[in-house]
C-alpha cells in the first residue's frame, strides 16, 4: 500500500491518519496512486485539463484509509479524487482468500468498473477522462485491471516501482472470441458468484470449461476463475441473454425503445430488482415515467413473456391471470452503435 511508505506498518490504523495525511502532503510521489494521475495529466497524448481519478480498495480498514487520504490531499491540492466507501470497496477483493475471491471479489470488482466507464461516467476511448486506480498493491489483481483495459480499449498506465517516470500501454486491435460463454451461456452465469461442486461436477459442460482452465473449483466450491469471468464480462458488456416468447420477439424487434429496456433489464440485475413489482401474480419491470412494462418469470436467464409500449395493453395484461407454461425462445439483445438488435444464440452446431 504505497499511500503508507515512511509509515511502520505496525502503526497502521485510524490513529495514523493524520500522520498519513502529512507525508502524503510533503511527499506525494511516495503514493503510486497520486503520481500516476498528477503523470496522467501531463502526457502528450492524454493531456488535459481535468481528469476525474477513481479509487477502488479492497476490503480492507487500512486500504479504506489510505483510499481516504489521497481523495482529501488531491482535492487540496486542487485535484479531482473520487472514493466512496460504500460503492468503491469491493468486498471479498483479496486474492489470500480465494474462495471470497472467486465468488465475490472478482465478479464485484469487474461490475464495478463497469459501472463506472459504462454508466456513471462514459469514455470515449479516444479521448479518455477518467482514470480507475486499483489502490492496495495487490499484484494478483494487475492482471484484471489490465484485461479490463483492453476490453474497453483504453490505455494502461503504470508506474513501475519507485520509478519517476509513467509507462503507457496503448490498447490492442483485438477482439475476443466470446463464443465458448455463448455456447454454455447458462453455466457461465450459474457460476459467476460459484456454486457446489458436488451439483455440477458431472455435468459434460462443466467438465468442458474445467478443462479449458475457466472454472477453478478450491474445497467444495467450484467458481468462474479469473478467465471466466473476464469472458463473461467481455460477451456481457454488449449483448444480454433473454428467454422471450414469439409474441415479445415480435414485439421487441419491431420497437427500438423495448430494445434498449429489455438490455438494460437484463444486463443490470440491481435495475432489475430495483424497478419490479409483483402485481396480481405477475412479475411487472417499470423503469419510470413511460408506457414500457415487461412481464416476466425469474431465472438465471429472465424469461419475458409480455412486453408492452401501451398502457392499454398493459393494463389488459394485468386483469389476465399469470398462465402455467409458456414457450420461450433464448436471444441476444446486441448493443450496436446506434441501438441495439434482437440476434439468435450462437450454439456449437452454428458455425461461424
Amino acid at each position: 500500500m504505497s499511500a503508507w511508505n515512511g509509515i511502520p506498518k505496525e502503526q497502521w490504523g485510524e490513529h495514523a491518519y493524520p500522520q498519513l495525511v502529512a507525508n502524503l502532503t510533503a511527499y506525494p510521489d511516495r503514493s503510486v496512486e497520486m503520481s500516476i494521475y498528477r503523470g496522467a495529466q501531463n502526457l502528450p497524448t492524454y493531456k488535459k485539463d481535468y481528469i476525474e481519478h477513481h479509487l477502488l480498495v479492497p476490503d480492507s480498514h487500512e486500504a479504506v484509509l489510505a483510499a481516504k487520504a489521497i481523495q482529501q490531499v488531491t482535492e487540496e491540492q486542487g485535484g479531482e479524487c473520487i472514493f466512496n466507501e460504500k460503492q468503491d470497496r469491493i468486498q471479498g477483493l483479496d486474492p489470500y482468500h480465494s474462495v471470497a475471491f472467486l465468488r465475490k471479489g472478482l465478479p464485484s470488482f469487474l461490475e464495478r468498473i463497469h459501472k463506472i466507464v459504462d454508466e456513471e461516467f462514459p469514455n470515449d476511448p479516444n479521448d479518455p477522462t477518467v482514470l480507475i486506480n486499483v489502490t492496495s498493491g495487490y499484484k494478483a489483481i494487475t492482471p484484471y485491471t489490465s484485461a479490463m483495459a483492453f476490453i474497453y480499449r483504453l490505455p494502461l498506465i503504470y508506474k513501475y516501482e519507485q520509478s519517476s517516470s509513467i509507462l503507457v500501454m496503448h490498447p490492442l486491435p483485438f477482439e475476443l472470441d466470446t463464443r465458448v460463454v455463448e455456447a454454455n451461456y447458462e453455466v457461465f452465469a450459474h457460476l459467476r458468484y460459484g456454486a457446489n461442486v458436488g451439483e455440477w461436477k458431472d455435468r459434460a459442460e462443466y467438465q468442458s470449461l474445467l478443462r479449458l482452465g475457466y472454472i477453478d473449483a478450491v474445497d467444495d466450491v467450484c467458481a468462474l476463475n479469473g478467465t471466466g469471468s473476464l469472458l463473461l464480462f467481455a460477451f456481457e458488456h454488449d449483448a444480454a441473454v433473454v428467454d422471450m416468447t414469439k409474441e415479445v420477439k415480435e414485439a421487441v424487434i419491431n420497437s427500438a425503445e423495448l430494445r434498449d429496456r429489455i438490455f438494460k433489464f437484463a444486463r443490470d440485475p440491481q435495475l432489475r430488482e430495483s424497478k419490479t413489482e409483483l402485481k396480481n401474480g405477475h412479475f411487472v419491470f417499470d423503469d419510470g415515467d413511460n408506457p414500457y412494462r415487461l412481464f416476466y418469470e425469474k431465472g438465471i436467464v429472465q424469461r419475458v413473456y409480455a412486453a408492452y409500449a401501451n398502457h392499454d395493453e398493459y393494463e389488459r395484461q394485468l386483469r389476465r391471470p399469470k398462465a402455467h407454461r409458456y414457450a420461450y425462445e433464448r436471444v441476444k439483445v446486441v448493443r450496436t452503435g446506434d441501438g441495439y438488435d434482437v440476434e439468435e444464440l450462437w450454439s456449437p452446431s452454428v458455425r461461424s
